[in-house]
């Protein structure tokens, strides 16, 4: 059995793919909110993987790391996936990839900045993901001002980051996914876009860049270079975001909770979803005791209460984009109809 610990509110990461693509996985994955993390002494063997650790307080780290000290002697049959305290998060990451010359820019807190800082930046939480796209700020003025703004923003632990990444020779910036799960790698994602900061280009993506993608996630180019920096993360599982500046790759983060796939299948969906669903649940079935199907009744209650809640939620949403992709469709085929028949009734 794989126990999967993250934070409640963000079950949804994994949740499409036992709901969905990969039901099959619902008889050997639990997801298991941190609160029920003690019930996990009385299993006996499993692999255990720790989660959402950048969403952890200070106590939760040090009551993580406590438990998984206690696995470890008690239950050795038990295996586990990064560490509730070992595991680096984004701050001490990028700062010992800059200390150690594999990245080329380094990052720092808002109270503790250097005079040679290289601007451009940005400010950015370490907490949790960033949707919208960072400003750039050229000037020390400019980012005087930003810090000044903070709290509006709520970041929990800000951070400065030099900016560090440049176009190919077609105008197009790079953002490479890999995955690491135990001892397996896939890559996931290569997009493609104008701006710097890439979270999805969806249909801003054709022709070559999509070749391009296609290419990267058969090839998976750069595991070999990768897995030393999941190493020194000490990340088991996880998601590399990353480019390529000047042939060397530089790291923008490791995610211990990525979304592995953001929606459930519908009707109108341009792109098939399960090679990914299953580069992922081939890897989680390749993990020790991964086909053991012990659990606790309590982890299997929980579990079961938030896959039926995110099924609900996805439901909703499946109605929804269901009509308003139809009726998009209809008004579309029903505004080509029209042309065509202006069109004809103007050569007459």
């Amino acid at each position: 059995m794989i126990f999967y610990l993250c934070h409640r509110l963000h079950a949804n990461t994994l949740a499409s793919l036992l709901i969905y693509f990969r039901p099959d996985l619902q008889d050997f994955v639990r997801i298991v909110p941190y609160e029920e993390r003690n019930h996990l002494l009385a299993i006996s063997s499993a692999t255990v993987i720790w989660t959402d650790l950048d969403r952890l307080s200070q106590s939760e780290i040090q009551s993580g790391a406590e438990l998984s000290e206690q696995l470890r002697i008690r239950q050795p049959d038990i295996v586990q996936l990064n560490h509730p305290a070992k595991t680096l998060q984004r701050f001490d990451l990028l700062r010992l990839l800059y200390a150690d010359g594999s990245n080329r820019f380094n990052v720092y807190r808002p109270e503790k900045l250097p005079d040679e800082l290289r601007f451009p930046v940005f400010l950015r939480d370490e907490a949790g993901a960033t949707y919208k796209t960072p400003r750039l700020l050229n000037t020390p003025e400019q980012l005087r001002v930003e810090i000044a703004n903070l709290g509006a923003a709520r970041f929990v632990r800000p951070m400065v980051v030099e900016f560090e990444s440049k176009p190919l020779r077609d105008g197009y910036y790079r953002k490479y996914a890999a995955y690491r799960i135990g001892d397996h790698s896939y890559a996931q994602h290569c997009f493609a876009s104008r701006d710097w900061f890439i979270k999805d280009p969806g249909k801003g993506m054709a022709g070559a860049h999509l070749a391009e993608h296609a290419a990267y996630v058969r090839d998976n180019p750069h595991a070999a270079e990768l897995m030393p920096i999941f190493e020194k993360a000490a990340v088991s599982y996880g998601r590399i975001d990353y480019t390529i500046v000047d042939a060397r790759i530089q790291v923008f983060e490791i995610n211990t909770n990525p979304t592995v796939l953001n929606y459930p299948p519908t009707i109108f969906d341009s792109y098939d979803s399960l090679p990914y669903a299953n580069m992922h649940a081939d890897a989680l079935m390749r993990l020790p005791h991964a086909q053991d199907r012990v659990s606790h009744p309590d982890i299997d209650r929980a579990h079961l209460h938030l896959l039926g809640r995110l099924r609900t939620k996805y439901r909703r949403r499946r109605v929804k984009l269901t009509v308003r992709k139809g009726f998009s469709l209809f008004r579309d085929t029903v505004l080509g109809a029209k042309a065509s028949t202006d069109t004809g009734n103007q050569s007459r």
